[in-house]
């Protein structure tokens, strides 16, 4: 969840100007990256921004990636294992600091009083660039001392900014990318202002990314987070802070195949199997249809006692009427 950050709200301007080139400003070949990262590798679209200005929700393709008001994109880690790494914040574009906060402490908000600590300051630790030609960017949520730059300072596209974190009001470590032209949000993916409205009757992006990047963060559909075989339960709130479970030995308890998943949609199923060494289904399961769209999700299946050593074939799929829309098949070995 990433609300706008008070001071970049009040960016906004009061005339009503015609909504014309929103690249003015940015260079031709379209914006890079606001991460060193690599989408559906290590890091993930959780949402896009809400272009359904009433109390629905639509993503830019008329999907279910987001919620109501989000103005930007959110370009997820895994867990607060994987801020650990330093994965940099990078510049979509050329431009120069505007604004900038850092000292914010990383915590994931879970409860009321993790909410109420972050009341204010829902960026958390971020960084506002000026492209010019009255486009600018704003990077939220970055880790606790890691921002790079000064006010003033002129950037280059792909310089780093800070680093993903989970500072300010965020569910999970991401960086949130906010696009403003002349203080109103617009939908980088789509190039539209938020309130035109999602994607419809086959009309085309004008993505303000390049090519490539539009390709790699892709249209909101369903993606696996993290797959394997663990020894005991699946602890899902662990999922985010820590990371994947321990992988299951010889000696563990049990056999458990988990899935992790995030953007899934009403009516979604889960399949999970698990081959085992003497090629044999050792467990499987079939989830019911989902009874509403999950933003992350989790399913497992497995049985109790020690496994035998050896090679086990995992497969997981998400189904939307009974077809898979995610298919995945893994050789795992239990030593």
């Amino acid at each position: 969840m990433s609300p706008v950050h008070p001071a970049a709200a009040a960016l906004a301007v009061s005339v009503a100007l015609a909504f014309v080139s929103p690249r003015i400003g940015l260079a031709d070949e379209g914006l890079g990256l606001p991460a060193d990262c690599k989408p559906g590798q290590n890091c993930f679209v959780q949402q896009f921004a809400d272009m359904d200005a009433g109390p629905g929700v639509a993503d830019p393709f008329c999907g279910t990636a987001t919620y109501d008001g989000h103005d930007g994109i959110d370009l997820r880690v895994r867990s607060m294992a994987d801020v650990k790494q330093g994965i940099a914040v990078t510049a979509v574009a050329d431009g120069a600091v505007d604004g900038l906060r850092d000292g914010v402490p990383d915590r994931l908000v879970i409860t009321e009083a993790d909410r109420a600590a972050v009341a204010g300051i829902d960026c958390g630790n971020g960084v506002l660039l000026d492209h010019g030609g009255g486009m600018q960017t704003q990077y939220c949520h970055m880790r606790q001392g890691s921002v790079t730059v000064n006010k003033g300072d002129q950037v280059k596209r792909g310089e780093k900014l800070g680093e993903i974190g989970a500072s300010g009001m965020a569910a999970f470590p991401h960086v949130h990318l906010t696009a403003r032209k002349e203080g109103k949000p617009i939908d980088p993916m789509t190039g539209r202002p938020l309130s035109q409205g999602c994607l419809k009757d086959g009309a085309q992006p004008a993505s303000l990314f390049e090519p490539d990047v539009a390709g790699a963060l892709g249209k909101g559909g369903p993606q696996l987070l993290g797959a394997g075989l663990a020894g005991g339960p699946l602890d899902y709130d662990a999922l985010v802070v820590d990371g994947a479970p321990p992988a299951a030995t010889g000696s563990s308890p049990n056999l458990v195949g988990w899935g992790w998943f995030m953007n899934l949609r009403k009516g979604d199923r889960i399949y999970i199997s698990i081959v085992g060494p003497d090629g044999d289904i050792f467990a499987e399961t079939m989830s019911p249809p989902l009874d509403r769209s999950k933003a992350a999700y989790s399913s497992f299946t497995g049985k109790r006692g020690s496994p035998k050593p050896g090679r086990y074939q995992m497969t997981i799929e998400v189904l939307e009427n009974m077809q898979p829309v995610l298919s995945e098949t893994r050789d795992i070995v239990v030593e």
